[in-house]
């Protein structure tokens, strides 16, 4: 990857940007990085250990992503806190307090499934749900107020046959034509 290349790169910010594959191991070469946040993409695989040769890094945020295998713990990545790794089940470590020697180094990709059931909000039937809620609460909203309010009704009906009216007896623009309707 080029971007391994950018060697006087103080701060680097690729999260929320659906990122896939691993870290790249050339980021190694980010000697004066003080700051890479990779967190919520979908990045799988392990933390590549030569990052722990990036002695500038304060901020390192992974987060969020398919990560699994073992927490470098030595140099500046023993400072960093379990929030800079929340939502990679499958990361172990004494950072995250799980331990790697039950199996949990393995590599594992959390299939996207997984990512679904934990974005409830992302869902698309809660999605067209709250739309369809939210039409039907306008519309039935407009036809109660046009049920208990005579004036209201009255009015509303004055000007869809003005409208209806104007239109239909050959004006051609339909600007003119509610123009016409709404100067009575």
């Amino acid at each position: 990857m080029e971007m391994g290349y950018l060697t006087m790169l103080h701060s680097l910010n690729l999260s929320h940007n659906h990122l896939t594959g691993s870290i790249p191991e050339s980021f190694q070469n980010l000697m004066s990085l003080e700051s890479l946040d990779l967190s919520f993409n979908h990045l799988s695989g392990v933390i590549p250990s030569q990052l722990v040769q990036l002695n500038m890094l304060s901020t390192f945020q992974v987060a969020y992503n398919n990560l699994s295998g073992i927490i470098p713990s030595n140099r500046q990545f023993s400072t960093f806190n379990e929030s800079n790794f929340e939502g990679n089940p499958y990361l172990c470590g004494p950072v995250v307090g799980r331990s790697c020697s039950n199996g949990t180094s393995q590599t594992h990709r959390i299939t996207d499934d997984e990512v679904d059931k934990e974005r409830v909000i992302d869902n698309p039937v809660i999605y067209y749900s709250f739309i369809a809620a939210s039409y039907a609460i306008g519309f039935w909203g407009v036809i109660a107020v046009l049920a208990f309010k005579y004036n209201w009704r009255v009015k509303f009906f004055l000007v869809a046959d003005d409208l209806i009216y104007a239109c239909g007896t050959g004006i051609s623009s339909l600007a003119r034509c509610i123009r016409k309707c709404i100067g009575k």
